[in-house]
């Protein structure tokens, strides 16, 4: 492959830090999907986004932060990212 332009840009490395480490989170993200969309479909964990679960429940950003602070609901983060499990957040629906 041969590159043809070459720009350079002054970025300061925080933020070519956090910037990397989104990318790196993101293609990671893609692997676990694909490795378990391998398996059998009984076995797949489906993730969702804060703002999939805090429209689910209909709950802001805030309380599903004050959720896992007091270990209501478990969050997973992936770089920056946070997640929950579909199967965590139906059994906090069905216990509300």
């Amino acid at each position: 492959m041969e590159i043809k332009n070459l720009n350079l840009v002054n970025v300061p490395l925080e933020v070519l830090t956090d910037t990397i480490r989104d990318i790196v989170a993101t293609e990671l993200q893609k692997v676990i999907v694909l490795s378990t969309s391998s398996n059998n479909n009984e076995n797949i964990e489906e993730i969702l986004t804060r703002e999939q679960v805090s429209t689910l429940l209909k709950v802001s950003n805030t309380t599903l932060f004050n959720w896992d602070n007091n270990k209501i609901l478990e969050n997973h983060k992936i770089g920056r990212r946070v997640y929950y499990r579909k199967s965590d957040v139906l059994d906090l629906l069905h216990k509300l």
